[in-house]
């Protein structure tokens, strides 16, 4: 082969020129017309794909090969580059105070006699007495048991006078069943109805059936009565006013089914089971203090109406959540307790119900099937079902976080949950293991997210600096020039390329934010 001619470029172009001759940047590969094969066409080498020519004499000739180079376009992108800063962190909940039962022992109270004479019978401590059951007697007459927020302070007769006491009453007997016929006007008006209800009351008791209460010989609660203490014996004598028992009206007795740690409990879900009676949690700001049945009006009835409604126990659909438990109310909570397996009575009794301000998350369960429970007994210490995440910030990187940033963190199976930071430490800490660092809290935004771990490493994602609707081409796209700067190549449209200068910008997660008059979101580059 002779010596070749003078290489004359067909195209003036001193960047590219320059470009091919220029290093490139650091891990970048070689500009394709480096990298692809050449070969001699009528007297001429070409560089597959590239927009310039050159011509070359020779007066040897070589057949031409079947090599093709391939090369391989990524569009540009108008997109937002953020630069990400990542820190290990520690999954787990934020603390709650322990539930006790009855909110305290506080809710234990007095029971004192309505009459003059001899204690006779007394029921079992740790016993619980239900409406229409016998509290205990007095010179062999029963004290009967009837729910209601007003106490009993006279006779109750047909000579008695109307009064709210009487509507009390009369709500009692229909709840214990002895209004089949509806006979009971609610009126305040003890009537031949409400006599013969009280003498079949009596009746099924084993007491004369006189149709008459008398004043001492039954008492107003707010729900079933647990028996705390006795404090009287059988023998002692007693006066109007004497205290007689110490009382709760919360249930006890052998948790037989109990939530385990780590359970996520929501409204309306079983807190545990008291030998058959079911203790639900609600979620509300709303006390829970009394029995609710029909008549009863306020707060705690509107939030039962609404977690009945909701929860589908209105199939009559005539369930109004107005605050006021009517026939209605009767007939969805009776459809509920059927549903969760309590005894059907259609009364919501005090400690049936348990009330907290968050769902929780069961951290340390202090009671299981088997336990004993009454007033005063501490049955869990929650979380929230909110889960937070603990990180320790380098003291370097502070200015890297305020309170209200949005960062992401990544759970331990590689899903992203979105986070709020919501506290940023403002003493530093020194320890041999992380140095001198700020202790940081991210709350993850989603309700239940992470609810089945507890102690997880995490990895949490700051935005240390974000480029907004900018355009960006792969790293790898970029040329370093000789004389300075960068360039990409530009798919021109008609099987060639063509070489633009561009500024650069923000690197991010193999990426880099360019500018360029030349160059539009959707145009193709070329990539290794």
């Amino acid at each position: 082969m002779g010596e070749p001619a003078d290489v004359e470029p067909a195209d003036e172009a001193a960047s590219v020129d320059t470009a091919r001759s220029a290093p490139l940047i650091e891990g970048a590969k070689k500009p394709w017309w480096r990298r692809t094969s050449t070969w001699i066409v009528a007297g001429a080498i070409l560089v597959a794909g590239a927009a310039t020519v050159w011509a070359v004499t020779s007066n040897e000739s070589s057949p031409p090969t079947d090599t093709v180079a391939v090369v391989n376009f990524t569009e540009v992108e108008r997109t937002t580059l953020e630069q990400v800063t990542t820190l290990d962190g520690t999954l787990g909940f934020v603390a709650g105070d322990p539930i006790i039962y009855a909110g305290s022992t506080d809710g234990i109270t007095t029971i004192p006699a309505g009459g003059a004479g001899t204690i006779t019978l007394l029921p079992p401590e740790g016993s619980t007495v239900e409406e229409g059951g016998i509290l205990y007697t007095r010179d062999e007459q029963p004290v009967i048991v009837f729910y209601g927020e007003i106490p009993a302070y006279r006779t109750l007769s047909t000579r008695s006078t109307d009064g709210t006491d009487v509507i009390q009453l009369e709500e009692a007997l229909t709840r214990l069943g002895y209004d089949e016929d509806g006979d009971f006007d609610l009126d305040g008006d003890f009537t031949n109805a409400t006599r013969d209800a009280i003498k079949a009351l009596q009746e099924d008791l084993g007491i004369d059936d006189t149709g008459v209460l008398l004043m001492g010989d039954y008492v107003f609660v707010d729900g079933p009565v647990f028996v705390a203490e006795t404090l009287v014996d059988v023998g002692s004598a007693v006066s109007p006013g004497s205290p007689v028992i110490a009382t709760s009206t919360m249930p006890s007795g052998t948790v037989t089914a109990a939530v385990g740690e780590g359970d996520v409990l929501v409204h309306g879900d079983i807190l545990f089971v008291v030998e058959g009676d079911p203790v639900t949690l609600f979620v509300t700001d709303v006390p829970f203090y009394r029995a609710l049945a029909i008549g009863t009006v306020g707060d705690d009835v509107r939030v039962l109406e609404e977690t009945l409604a909701e929860s589908g126990f209105d199939a009559g659909g005539t369930l109004a959540v107005d605050g006021t438990f009517d026939d209605a109310t009767l007939e969805a909570v009776v459809a509920w307790q059927e549903s969760i397996g309590a005894p059907v009575d259609g009364v919501v009794n005090v400690g049936e119900i348990v009330v907290v301000e968050d769902p929780i998350r069961i951290a340390t369960a202090h009671i299981g099937i088997g336990s004993d429970v009454a007033p005063g007994t501490m049955l869990v210490t929650p979380s929230t079902s909110t889960s937070v995440v603990s990180v320790q910030l380098p003291a370097e990187d502070q200015e890297l976080v305020v309170v209200g940033d949005a960062v992401n963190v990544v759970m331990p199976n590689g899903s992203d949950e979105p986070g709020t930071v919501t506290s940023v430490g403002t003493v530093a800490i020194r320890s041999q293991e992380f140095g001198t660092y700020f202790e940081v809290e991210v709350i993850l935004d989603r309700e239940g997210a992470g609810a089945a771990l507890d102690e997880a490493p995490v990895e949490v994602e700051l935005i240390d600096d974000r480029a907004v609707d900018v355009l960006a081409v792969p790293v790898s796209a970029l040329l370093a020039l000789s004389e300075g700067g960068y360039a990409v190549e530009i798919d021109d449209g008609a099987g060639g390329t063509t070489l633009v200068g561009v500024e650069v910008g923000m690197y991010a997660d193999g990426w880099v934010e360019i500018t360029s008059t030349q160059i539009e979101a959707g145009m193709r580059v070329v990539t290794p």
